[in-house]
């Protein structure tokens, strides 16, 4: 595109004289610039979209108005802003965007039920206190890791069969350690 195309001067009076043709040169000179300007200023780029077009309307509608006392780009610019506070500032009345049904629950546990797993969280602690160091280790590497007793047996150099055993033993322990809790 040429310089003269987008020469200030002759857009502006273009503009004056009401000519339409005015708005193709914006478009052409300034378009790009519109489109980051409203990206910045509004919060999608549908938005920043529609913001650009409605700047190009109500340049067309008011391209006799310019008075000429800034710069074309920065009276698009600020079109450009404007529209995309407008835009915000109709967003917060739009009805469809607000619920107004409170959910109260949205699937997770409420304050009772995390109360009470904090509880048993505590009591299970206090119960593998109760557990030697070795079975501890198992019982937390098989129910709270998700390990098999052939992995549990490799990595602590045991066979299958006794880590089966001693995992019996110690989850025994364990439900005697926490119903001795739950009788106090």
């Amino acid at each position: 595109m040429s310089d003269a195309t987008c020469e200030p001067a002759e857009l502006v009076a273009l503009m004056r004289a009401g000519d339409l043709a005015a708005l193709e040169r914006m478009s052409r000179c300034y378009g790009e610039r519109l489109v980051q300007i409203g990206r910045r200023y509004c919060r999608t780029a549908e938005d920043a979209d529609e913001a650009v077009q409605d700047t190009y309307v109500q340049a067309g509608k008011h391209l006799a108005r310019f008075r000429g006392e800034g710069s074309v780009e920065g009276w698009l610019v600020r079109m450009v802003i404007n529209a995309c506070r407008q835009k915000a500032r109709g967003r917060k009345n739009d009805a469809s965007l607000h619920t107004t049904e409170a959910v109260l629950s949205d699937g997770r546990e409420g304050p009772e039920a995390l109360a009470g797993r904090g509880e048993l969280a505590q009591a299970l602690g206090e119960a593998l206190l109760v557990l030697s160091a070795d079975d501890r280790v198992l019982v937390i590497l098989s129910d709270a890791e998700g390990w098999t007793g052939p992995e549990i047996a490799e990595k602590t150099g045991m066979t299958p069969g006794a880590v089966r055993t001693r995992l019996s033993r110690a989850r025994r322990r364990l439900r005697e350690a926490l119903a001795a809790d739950v009788a106090l």
